[in-house]
């Protein structure tokens, strides 16, 4: 099981996950991502944002996807976030210089 986990960094994103809050932002190293959830599990839906490394409301380079909150819906999920991961990468977290463009 800690093995999947490892290979899966989004292992823990399952429909009971997301009944802790309405949003949620999170990130490995330098790859961020927000949730945000509306209606309920099994009619609802999860909305997902991947960007750079920056607080969300100045981020440029945001990606969205919307998935209903159900079991296949989570799965397609993680699957996308998965992909995003591997598109965008993730370096070690660190705070950019402003004179630098994130990459």
């Amino acid at each position: 099981m800690a093995e999947l986990e490892q290979q899966d960094p989004f292992g823990f994103l399952d429909g009971d996950f997301l009944k802790r809050s309405e949003i949620y932002p999170g990130s490995v190293g330098t790859f961020r991502y927000r949730f945000q959830r509306s209606g309920k599990m099994g009619d609802g839906q999860v909305q997902a944002w991947v960007y750079e490394n920056i607080c969300f409301e100045k981020a440029r380079h945001v990606e969205t996807e919307t998935f209903p909150w159900t079991g296949e819906g989570m799965a397609a999920l993680r699957a996308w976030l998965n992909g995003k991961l591997r598109e965008r990468g993730s370096g070690p977290y660190r705070v950019w210089d402003r004179n630098e463009p994130p990459a």
